[in-house]
């Protein structure tokens, strides 16, 4: 997919979007809903693959609540792309990334990608030949939640959450 076909996707998916460049890495930011998306993830193979298609995503972040400015949801877009091509880890749902943010104003600081959940229908695809690129979710956790998610598995962290009426895009919560 070019850059110029990319974009105008991910407009149809968001909104208009500003790029900005984040450590060498494009991001864009929605100016109509609080997310940041990268503008290039999808050229990274991991070696995912469905049927004879390679599978490829852009990462999105669409925290909105307190302590998630857009400046800070673009540099965990890019710090996010960093970890997952400088570890070779193949970005898919359920992939946590501990110590992904280092901010001491945020009481979250680990990563974990999930099919997105901030879609009414289902989660966005651009299909080409030979290729599907879909948008993973990056969300971020706190210690406590990390820990859960990976001594007892995400599905016991997703009922914890519920249970406690958890805002995930609350970068501040306890």
């Amino acid at each position: 997919m070019s850059p110029e076909e990319r974009l105008a996707w991910l407009t149809d998916v968001l909104g208009p979007l500003d790029i900005i460049d984040v450590a060498g890495y494009p991001v864009g930011l929605a100016t109509v809903i609080p997310a940041a998306v990268s503008m290039g993830f999808g050229d990274v193979d991991s070696g995912l693959v469905a049927g004879d298609m390679d599978v490829r995503c852009e990462i999105i972040c669409a925290a909105a609540g307190a302590g998630a400015s857009s400046q800070q949801r673009a540099m965990a877009v890019a710090g996010t792309w960093n970890m997952l091509v400088e570890l070779g880890i193949p970005a898919q749902p359920g992939t946590l990334l501990p110590g992904l943010v280092d901010d001491p104003a945020l009481t979250v600081h680990h990563g974990l990608l999930r099919e997105p959940q901030i879609f009414d229908r289902g989660t966005p695809m651009m299909t080409e030949p030979g290729r599907m690129t879909l948008l993973l979710e990056l969300v971020l956790l706190t210690d406590e939640e990390y820990g859960i998610a990976a001594e007892q598995g995400l599905d016991v962290l997703e009922r914890r959450l519920r249970r406690r009426r958890m805002d995930l895009g609350d970068w501040g919560r306890d």
